[in-house]
């Protein structure tokens, strides 16, 4: 993956920033979701409305929204291609989130969300092939510009002949989103219809495609590359970062062997260790990433850390959080709020509070690309770091984190008393998230 984040193959500015400032507002309502509905995060949560409508805010409201947008602004940058078809990015948007409102009512309603599924499914198709024909058909080199303050040392890996590795992580992510949409209709019907002798493995089988295969690949991927362009580091090697993208995929296709063995032969003894396998393999390459990461740290030339970036640095611990009660799950009997914290932990703890530091680097730099990049050299420019307000995103790092904590702690202990404190403070979290991204835009 390129070590830039804009060039004249970038698509416009609307594109990606019609994704990312609807999965802001998303967070945002999702907060809400939990000040009003605390108790409901307390007990079983197989078929609770409101957690399966939380969840797929999450999942796909959020997480997804921030990805596919940001994702038509790298692709084209990694691949040097123009985007393949800027009306199909459009209308991906429209259509993602009109399924994306219907399959969130019909988890709200407890009725049946086939048809929001079909229509997320559709979305998510039409962004697979826009993105799949960008990334593997012929292209021209584009005007790479990095903003002042930015940092984009060069690509060490063109012209090397080497493989990408952040490129394989995407890849594996686009196949895993691809298995998602078509399982995921599958276990909502599980939710409403008999299909199944073990529902719970069905669910199981969709949430470790989505959040492990889709969600966690993704972010990873991304973090490989951007993480190593904001902190100026390069020269290092990719061992580590190989070898944990080797072991996650092996554990994951070891868990998913596991849950459809459950699926197509009910009642079948002696293959709890295939899915305790799985989940050692993935906590092995959990580990791997994190030493990783930290040989790209230990050769940054960019010494002070700022904080956008520790949102990553926090975001890596989360993970490391998940894996090890993912593993704890599968070998010990546990109560289903475990699997609740497991969830927060991966989801809003690793990949929430990711994208919440990428956005504070990409959306000034993307914003100070379009307004500035040509007049570099006719005039004084503003620097991307002077763009957005450094102590709220200081202030944002700590409730977020308090937030995240606290409603981990609150699902845990069952107590909804701790839960709506944790949801009114990812609230005032995720409005000072949303005022300090959106007012880049008046710079």
């Amino acid at each position: 993956m390129g070590m830039q984040m804009a060039t004249d193959k970038s698509p416009g500015l609307t594109i990606p920033f019609r994704y990312l400032f609807t999965g802001m507002a998303v967070l945002v309502a999702m907060s809400v979701i939990v000040v009003l509905r605390a108790h409901a995060l307390t007990g079983y949560f197989f078929r609770s409305p409101v957690f399966l409508a939380l969840t797929h805010l999450l999942t796909l409201g959020w997480i997804t929204l921030t990805i596919m947008g940001a994702m038509f602004q790298l692709v084209p940058v990694v691949t040097e291609r123009a985007l393949f078809s800027v009306a199909i990015s459009r209308v991906v948007y429209y259509v993602y989130c009109a399924g994306l409102v219907l399959l969130i009512y019909a988890f709200a309603s407890n009725t049946e969300a086939g048809a929001g599924a079909g229509v997320v499914g559709v979305a998510v198709v039409l962004f697979l092939f826009d993105i799949g024909v960008t990334m593997f058909r012929p292209g021209e080199q584009g005007r790479a510009v990095a903003g002042p303050g930015a940092g984009s040392p060069p690509d060490t890996t063109k012209g090397t002949g080497r493989p990408d590795l952040a490129v394989w992580y995407v890849r594996a992510a686009m196949v895993s989103l691809l298995l998602t949409i078509v399982i995921g209709p599958v276990a909502a019907a599980g939710l409403h219809a008999r299909i199944t002798d073990d529902p719970f493995a069905l669910l199981t089988l969709h949430m470790a495609v989505a959040g492990i295969g889709w969600v966690c690949f993704a972010v990873i991927g991304f973090s490989l590359r951007l993480i190593p362009m904001f902190i100026l580091s390069h020269g290092y090697e990719e061992t580590y970062g190989w070898t944990s993208f080797v072991m996650l995929l092996s554990g994951l296709v070891l868990f998913v062997l596991y849950c459809t063995l459950r699926l197509l032969i009910p009642g079948l003894a002696g293959i709890d260790w295939v899915g305790l396998a799985g989940g050692m393999t993935m906590l092995i390459g959990i580990v791997c990433y994190v030493l990783q990461m930290r040989v790209i740290y230990g050769q940054r030339t960019r010494r002070q850390i700022e904080p956008a970036v520790w949102f990553s640095i926090c975001a890596t611990a989360y993970l490391l959080i998940a894996g090890v009660t993912g593993v704890w799950m599968l070998a010990f009997r546990h109560s289903f709020r475990l699997g609740i914290v497991y969830a927060i932990a991966g989801l809003l703890g690793f990949a929430g509070m990711y994208i919440i530091g990428m956005m504070h680097k990409i959306v000034p730099f993307l914003h100070w690309y379009n307004r500035y990049s040509s007049r570099i050299g006719t005039g004084k420019v503003p620097m991307t770091k002077d763009m957005i307000s450094a102590p709220l995103t200081w202030l944002q790092l700590f409730v977020f984190n308090t937030g995240i904590l606290m409603l981990a702690s609150g699902v845990l202990m069952g107590a909804s008393g701790i839960i709506l404190i944790s949801g009114i403070m990812l609230f005032v979290g995720s409005l000072m998230f949303l005022w300090n991204i959106a007012n880049v835009l008046r710079k």
